[in-house]
């Protein structure tokens, strides 16, 4: 499965970056397309329709709002989400280090904005196997190889 990574860098002085990891639209399973957030994030080639990996990894059930939002499946899919955005990030911005994707970075130094292109193993519908080892979940279990393609900050 292929993912953009990004890292853009947020308007002020300091050097403050918003960091995401998006599914291109054509990766997801296309009975999921229609259920999914649409966000556009832009490349080389143009605007690439994406979206979110909790909305990649989310189990079928989490569709079924009325019986996911009770059980605490919202709170939990967020954060799983944000954890495997995290290790995506870090495998190729050596200054993502932190265990989740926060919402914005102060760094101490400017490396300007990027976007690259990533492969991982197939996420779809994957929270039911990820979550249970999220707190041990590693670069190499997405298929990641830690550093081979890490761009320098």
């Amino acid at each position: 499965m292929d993912i953009i990574t990004s890292r853009t860098r947020i308007f002020g002085a300091a050097p403050r970056y918003s960091y995401r990891a998006l599914v291109p639209l054509d990766q997801i399973d296309p009975a999921r397309r229609h259920r999914v957030a649409i966000l556009h994030v832009q490349t080389r080639r143009g605007r690439l329709p994406c979206t979110r990996i909790a909305d990649t990894i989310a189990p079928d059930r989490w569709f079924e709002r009325n019986l996911a939002v009770p059980c605490g499946l919202a709170a939990r899919l967020n954060l799983v989400g944000r954890r495997v955005e995290a290790i995506l990030l870090r495998s190729v911005f050596p200054e993502m280090v932190t265990y989740l994707a926060p919402l914005a970075l102060l760094l101490d130094h400017d490396p300007g904005s990027a976007v690259h292109p990533i492969a991982t193993i197939d996420l779809n519908a994957a929270f039911d196997a990820i979550a249970p080892r999220i707190d041990t979940l590693m670069a190499v279990d997405l298929d990641l190889h830690q550093g081979a393609a890490r761009h320098a900050a």
